[in-house]
């Protein structure tokens, strides 16, 4: 005769066998909400669907040579950093290329953001989750050294005890052990895929108990003698694809109507085209455009905040010249924009109540088998 436990003791079992950490989804979690970390453009947060990238998940940034993928990594930083003083994040650069001085001209509070220099892929892992070892007699599994992430999980360290975000910059110049060890000019048959499609195994659990924002910054290349279809791949694989809550490929708009001018005629800045390619917190295939400035990061942002407080009527537009903004008319989207960077605080007002309507929204529109797995 089976004997039927109760939920307590089922419970109980569960926890016995996969430990503490063990969640339960009961009447008082709600599925389907999610921390995130604004990436400074409202257009692209909104295309999102969650407000910004998603903290716990790891996100890959993509895109051909000057298309921002590195200044939209520390403008996430610089959005983190702001939420409070005492946040942290760290930047891992991989390709030698950190610049402090133009971190903090795009606004970024460099005293709070930890710089590792190495593109040892082997040393970048295990100093994020650490090392194990085996005992040789009873073949038990014990932490042999603990990584960053085990530091943050714990909380006790006021090293990283405030940390939210790392940045990794970037996929495509890691070297791997097989690399490392093979002789000059030897080909190693995607040495990156073998690595990373190992190493993301245990990277993934890892940031999601950290609750971090993990932002791999990759590359997009040409494939020699490919005739048909697209052409382009970015370096690690498959692997990286399948890790990634969060996919954004990023390109310059062509044309001259994007190019941003200074006074002298001297090009300074253009738009930016991102599209989502995969999105787990979301929907995915959506589009954002945003204006980018070499030395400012993301501007223009009171454009992206009128466009879509009007979409979700929020500013009243009682024809196609005028704008009704916290009860006062406005002639002319020019004056209008500067109603915006005059008044800060209504810019911020009408972000909040932009970011709690579609946020509010997202949550009928994601399926749950799809997205939340």
């Amino acid at each position: 005769m089976a004997v039927r436990m109760s939920m307590s003791d089922a419970e109980k079992e569960l926890i016995k066998f996969f430990g503490d950490d063990t969640v339960f989804l009961s009447g008082d979690i709600k599925v389907g909400t999610y921390e995130s970390v604004s990436t400074g453009s409202p257009a692209l947060d909104r295309a999102i669907c969650i407000g910004g990238i998603p903290r716990g998940r790891i996100t890959q940034l993509a895109g051909k040579e000057s298309s921002g993928k590195t200044m939209l990594a520390l403008s996430c930083i610089k959005s983190y950093l702001d939420e409070n003083k005492e946040n942290t994040a760290l930047f891992i650069d991989a390709e030698y290329t950190y610049d402090p001085d133009w971190a903090e001209s795009l606004g970024v509070d460099v005293s709070r953001v930890m710089i590792i220099k190495t593109n040892d892929a082997k040393k970048i892992f295990e100093g994020l989750i650490g090392t194990v070892k085996v005992n040789s007699v009873s073949k038990r599994i014990t932490k042999n050294m603990k990584g960053i992430l085990d530091h943050v999980i714990e909380g006790v360290d006021p090293r990283f005890k405030n940390l939210g975000i790392i940045v990794l910059d970037s996929i495509a110049v890691l070297n791997t052990p097989i690399e490392a060890s093979a002789d000059i000019g030897k080909a190693n048959m995607a040495p990156i895929p073998r690595f990373l499609s190992t190493e993301l195994k245990k990277l993934t659990p890892v940031v999601a108990q950290a609750n971090v924002a993990f932002v791999g910054i990759n590359q997009v290349r040409v494939n020699i003698g490919q005739m048909f279809g697209d052409p382009t791949s970015s370096p690690g694989g498959k692997a990286l694809k399948h890790a990634c809550s969060l996919m954004i490929n990023m390109a310059p708009i062509s044309g001259s109507d994007s190019i941003i001018l200074d006074t002298n005629g001297n090009r300074v800045g253009h738009r930016v085209r991102a599209k989502i390619g995969k999105n787990k917190v979301g929907s995915p295939f959506r589009v954002a455009e945003y204006s980018v400035e070499y030395l400012n990061g993301v501007v223009k942002v009171e454009e992206e905040v009128l466009d879509l407080a009007v979409e979700f009527s929020l500013i009243e537009r009682p024809n196609n010249k005028s704008y009704i903004i916290n009860n006062e008319k406005i002639v002319g989207r020019s004056n209008a924009l500067d109603y915006l960077k005059d008044n800060v605080d209504v810019c911020n007002n009408l972000l909040l109540s932009i970011r709690s309507s579609y946020i509010s929204n997202n949550d009928s529109d994601i399926d749950l088998d799809d997205n939340i797995l």
